[in-house]
């Protein structure tokens, strides 16, 4: 009897009331959900810079630590939320303005609006965020530092 009223008790439950079904917007493919500069830190003191025009035109930019910069013009597009480098072409060398070219990177997006760059000569990688992002999250870091009570050593 208890196994009827349990059956009997899941059956209304699950097939007596309509399921509500929620549809997902498609994902974005503008060419303005990557638009815009990117900047990130990795380890030894490396430091990238990604501009991504509206046009599916950019730039990546890669200092490795030395002060030089590895860098290349880049053709991109937005594939369904899925950065894609469709052509890479490598900067000439520059000595004069420190500047190389950028031969062998992997670029791609990353969850939680972020991007991520590697590269092989020599070895790095940059976890890189929309400059507006950076700019904020430093606004929120001076403003939680300014509502910090005095401590001793600043009275």
């Amino acid at each position: 009897m208890q196994r009827i009223s349990i059956w009997l008790a899941l059956s209304l439950l699950g097939g007596g009331i309509p399921a509500a079904s929620a549809q997902s917007p498609p994902p974005d493919t503008s060419p303005g959900f990557f638009t815009g500069e990117w900047t990130g830190t990795g380890a030894s003191g490396s430091y990238c810079y990604i501009s991504l025009r509206a046009d599916g035109t950019g730039w990546v930019l890669i200092d490795g630590g030395s002060g030089d910069w590895n860098g290349a013009s880049i053709q991109w597009r937005n594939r369904q939320q899925s950065l894609q480098v469709d052509r890479s072409v490598p900067v000439p060398a520059s000595p004069g303005r420190r500047l190389l070219p950028l031969t062998d990177y992997t670029l791609r997006s990353t969850f939680n609006a972020s991007l991520s760059l590697t590269w092989t000569n020599p070895s790095g990688s940059c976890q890189l965020e929309r400059l507006e992002a950076t700019a904020h999250h430093l606004k929120a870091a001076r403003t939680a530092i300014l509502d910090l009570p005095p401590t001793e050593s600043q009275r």
